[in-house]
């Protein structure tokens, strides 16, 4: 007998969907056209990223797919699915939830990549439920729209973009124990998952005391937290690092490259970081609500993180992050490049 779902994966698409819109009008020409300056963008990122970072994958990147915003929201629901399949079947035997739960949980998730497909730009699949080596991404309409909105010089933000996806490419396919390391850290976190009513319990009674003291205490509280076993903590604290690490070290070598090859960056990253401080009360809040405050602060801790220690140890220091999972910096260590430089090196093993 089949274990039934966790989530309602077609309630979830269909919200999605509805939620997304399909961005700006497009033509087939324009629409061939992005599709054209991808593939040729993530062949010259390629080598771009390799020379200036020395990571060298096995193979080359593939053929990058562009999708549409219902594409986005379909390639990461059976990515969400894959992924989640065992969560499913290790409560296959509860009714808690049932089908309400379901659709409540594929309502969630539909709100949540409508919302995000309106605003990624690109994407590096990494593919760990199915195996395979991943690939990279791209949403045409966004990519588009943010060129009109900005007056982009649409070549150059491409190949800008590209970059930022292919590093994210070349560090998984060139660092042979990160993609193991990612997927150990996601089902360490699926087998401690429990329902344990207790702990909900005094979750809730937490937030409450929270919500009572005010935006000030809010800030400093990341609610979802509350509701995690202190093993499940342990592992999102991991987990956290590590992808602060990805993301930062995915935008310094977008930058610093960028800055070498496009005569138009530092018109676009001036832009974007201005975009970025005038976003409104209302979408601060929501992003916060949905943890993607989190996100940026890694793009920026963990940038200033890879930057330090590039500008003292060169590309020789950034990659010894990627030499073995033991290297990867601490969330206090992210805030201290040096102790964790003066670390790795002391522990480095002999020849």
């Amino acid at each position: 007998m089949t274990a039934p779902e966790a989530v309602d994966w077609n309630l979830a698409l269909k919200i999605g969907r509805a939620v997304a819109g399909t961005g700006p009008p497009t033509n087939a020409a324009l629409r061939d056209e992005v599709r054209s300056d991808f593939n040729d963008f993530v062949k010259v990122s390629d080598g771009l990223v390799t020379d200036f970072t020395g990571l060298r994958p096995a193979e080359p990147a593939g053929r990058p797919i562009v999708v549409d915003r219902a594409g986005w929201i379909a390639v990461n629901i059976e990515g969400f699915r894959g992924l989640l399949k065992p969560l499913g079947e290790r409560f296959s035997g509860l009714r808690a939830g049932g089908k309400l739960g379901r659709s409540a949980m594929g309502l969630q998730l539909g709100l949540l990549l409508g919302y995000l497909s309106q605003k990624v730009l690109g994407q590096y699949d990494l593919l760990l439920a199915s195996g395979g080596a991943g690939k990279v991404y791209f949403v045409g309409p966004n990519i588009v729209a943010a060129e009109r909105r900005w007056k982009f010089e649409p070549k150059d933000f491409r190949l800008w973009i590209a970059l930022h996806e292919v590093t994210h490419r070349t560090q998984f396919a060139a660092v042979p124990w990160l993609r193991d390391h990612v997927g150990g850290l996601i089902e360490q976190y699926i087998s401690t998952a429990e329902i344990d009513v207790k702990r909900v319990r005094e979750a809730m009674s937490n937030i409450k005391d929270i919500l009572l003291q005010g935006p000030a205490a809010w800030k400093q509280v990341n609610l979802l937290t509350l509701f995690l076993s202190p093993a499940q903590l342990e592992i999102v604290t991991k987990m956290q690092s590590l992808m602060t690490v990805v993301e930062g070290h995915g935008n310094f070598v977008m930058d610093r490259v960028g800055a070498e090859q496009i005569s138009t960056f530092s018109d676009m990253k001036e832009a974007l970081m201005a975009q970025r401080e005038r976003t409104s009360i209302a979408e601060r809040t929501l992003q916060k609500a949905m943890g993607l405050d989190m996100k940026y602060a890694q793009y920026s801790q963990g940038e200033a993180f890879i930057a330090a220690v590039a500008d003292t140890s060169g590309m020789d220091g950034v990659n010894l992050v990627w030499e073995r999972a033991e290297n990867l910096p601490t969330l206090p260590e992210l805030a201290d490049p040096k102790t964790w430089l003066a670390r790795v090196l002391r522990e480095e093993p002999a020849v």
